[in-house]
């Protein structure tokens, strides 16, 4: 009876267990799913804050389906491992959505219907082999409307930017409705005009093609009397000679609130390489605008440029026959420290590369609020513009004459604040109207019943403006920050620099759009073992100068050889000298050889021994662990009954 009831308990107890796991599970999937933790070095799997509040903002279904063909991890591991984390970054846009995302995760198979679907979609099949089979790694997003976004293919080089690229792509689905961007600007920035009137496509600049998804880009003229209403921010790019109603407009708009980003440059080198019809072959290629910076608060010397020593760029100061490699103190690449991590425009940029750029800085009296957001290092001086002029500039005298200043120069600057007017006497003149009359002029009458109504006069701004400021225009080219690369017939765009992002950065701030400004460039899954290559680094550095050394013996020998051939004769003494100088060679060469075996017998021995304890702890350690503890949890709980017997007894 004793033995039935301990046996109905365990049953019980049993059955209990079960229902209580099952119970935990259920619901600890209805509450926690969507709790998880990232322990991944920089937080690879957790989304920005401008990610959460997007998908917080959705409003109808959106369908993620992720195309994946499993036999491309199989064959290529790397892909593997960037599919896995895809995966689990889409999983968890999902489960942040509060429902609103439906993720599908679909293996096109050959001549299967989901391989149709997924090309219908825009999917782009890959050869894997010769034997023609197609794979899959893309994705597309529908909405309810049945609008379409996709990524083609998952390119292993943008990893860095998987979330700006799948939030892009929620964003432009779930917020058809873009904001406007005037672009106001004298630099092909669309494509090249010139070359659409010879038959040829336009093709706009990369850094502009990015923003194109997120943005409503609307051509503005240099000939405006006032801003359009509709317009959210205003891009102004290497404005050159500007009519005064032009920046009269300008300096309204941003008084009564708009938001601007102005892009000047004392020498574009981006106007030189690509002429238009604004600008033909030489014309100036400066431009500032000197009279709304000074009622902004910013002075800008356009008679200077910035060198920086430290963040100066590699180039060839030779000819294509004689290389020359030499510092261009001009052209800088400016790493994480010359960038202003406590705005959000630049928080999370680590490399921008710029050319020629001009140097801004506070006027004095100013009542704004300047905060640099790039700048060189103190190892920086103000070039004058002309030494960096012309198709071939003085790479070298300039680098000779290189005298550092001892602190850094601003090349972009966000200013706020409480701003006046920079036409404090009102509007200026219409200058065609103030023209004098000739017998074919328009009657007076007329002129001024065409002339436009504008809106009464801002003095001061109601609120702070909020403008960015770039003194240089080459930070947009594309060949100073990007990579195009053929995919199979595809065009690939491969940053190498920030400069994207803080375009995109500066404009969704400036728009409002802060949910857009924290995406922020990420590491990669792939995790190298940093202590092997250590190791690695280390024997080679030994096996280099032992190899080194190897070398020099050789060529010591050689040269003793020759020297006793060149002395001519017959003698034995000569033979005799010639024999002990090649047993000595071969001597010598075999205790180096024995040498180079042990370094790479070391290297190899500590390699074997770090993968040796790193697998013990991957694979054995826990296990081991867990067998102690119910060890010693076995001996305790023995000793107890033991001794709650000998109570009983």
């Amino acid at each position: 009876m004793n033995n039935m009831s301990r046996r109905t308990a365990a049953l019980i107890g049993l059955v209990s267990a079960l229902v209580l796991f099952l119970a935990v599970n259920v619901i600890a999937n209805r509450t926690l799913g969507t709790t998880r933790i990232d322990l991944t070095q920089g937080k690879l799997y957790t989304l920005s804050p401008g990610t959460r509040a997007t998908l917080t903002k959705l409003t109808e279904p959106l369908v993620l389906r992720f195309y994946y063909s499993k036999k491309l991890g199989t064959e290529i591991p790397s892909y593997g491992v960037y599919a896995q984390r895809v995966r689990e970054m889409l999983e968890e846009y999902a489960a942040s959505s509060n429902g609103k995302i439906e993720l599908q995760q679909l293996d096109p198979q050959p001549f299967s219907a989901i391989e149709d679907r997924a090309v219908a979609f825009g999917m782009q099949g890959v050869p894997l082999d010769q034997g023609g089979e197609q794979i899959y790694f893309g994705l597309a997003a529908t909405n309810s409307t049945d609008d379409l976004q996709t990524i083609p293919f998952f390119q292993p080089e943008r990893e860095r930017f998987l979330e700006y690229d799948l939030t892009k792509l929620i964003h432009s689905l779930a917020f058809p409705k873009k904001p406007s961007m005037g672009l106001l600007t004298a630099l092909p920035l669309e494509g090249d005009m010139m070359a659409a009137m010879q038959g040829q496509p336009m093709v706009p600049y990369a850094i502009i093609a990015q923003l194109k998804p997120l943005y409503d880009i609307k051509d503005v003229s240099t000939e405006i009397d006032t801003v359009p209403s509709d317009i959210d921010v205003l891009m102004v790019a290497h404005p050159q000679h500007l009519p005064e109603k032009t920046l009269y407009a300008i300096d309204q708009f941003v008084l009564g609130g708009g938001k601007a980003i102005v892009f000047v440059d004392p020498n574009s080198e981006t106007q030189q390489m690509h002429p238009s019809q604004l600008n033909p072959p030489g014309m100036p290629l400066d431009s500032e605008m000197t009279k709304l910076f000074k009622a902004w608060g910013v002075d800008m010397d356009p008679k200077l440029v910035a060198g920086d020593r430290r963040a100066a760029r590699r180039v060839n100061a030779g000819t294509a026959q004689r290389v020359v490699a030499m510092d261009y103190v001009a052209w800088l690449s400016l790493d994480t420290n010359a960038i202003n991590h406590d705005d959000l425009i630049t928080a999370d940029l680590t490399h921008i590369n710029m050319a020629s750029s001009g140097i801004l800085s506070q006027a004095p009296g100013a009542k704004t609020t300047f905060s640099p957001l790039i700048s060189t290092s103190a190892d920086s001086m103000a070039i004058p513009v002309e030494k960096v002029q012309g198709q071939i500039p003085d790479i070298a005298g300039i680098l000779q004459g290189f005298k550092a200043g001892g602190k850094p120069l601003v090349l972009a600057a966000h200013v706020t604040g409480p701003a006046d007017t920079a036409y404090p006497d009102g509007p200026p003149k219409d200058e065609k109207k103030d023209a004098k009359p000739d017998d074919k002029a328009a009657p007076a009458a007329d002129a001024k019943k065409d002339a436009p109504v504008l809106p009464p006069q801002i003095k001061t701004s109601a609120k702070p403006i909020n403008v960015v400021l770039v003194a240089d225009t080459d930070i947009l080219e594309d060949r100073f920050w990007e990579q195009s690369q053929d995919f199979f017939g595809q065009t690939v765009t491969v940053p190498i620099a920030n400069n994207g992002d803080f375009l995109a950065n500066a404009i969704g701030a400036l728009a409002g759009g802060d949910d857009l400004i924290t995406l922020r460039s990420r590491g990669t899954s792939a995790r190298p073992f940093t202590l092997v290559a250590d190791i690695q680094r280390d024997a080679d550095a030994q096996y280099q100068a032992t190899e080194k050394d190897l070398e020099s013996k050789l060529k010591d020998t050689q040269a003793k050889i020759k020297e006793l051939r060149d002395q001519g004769g017959k003698g034995g003494t000569q033979a005799a000298e010639q024999a002990q100088a090649i047993d000595n060679f071969r001597n010598d060469m075999l205790a180096i050889r024995q040498q180079l075996r042990q370094v790479q017998l070391a290297l190899r021995q500590d390699i074997n021994r770090l993968q040796a304890v790193t697998e013990f702890f991957d694979v054995a350690f826990v296990p081991i662990l867990v067998g102690i503890v119910a060890l010693i949890l076995g001996v305790v709980r023995i000793r107890r009954r033991k001794r709650q017997v000998r109570a009983a007894a």
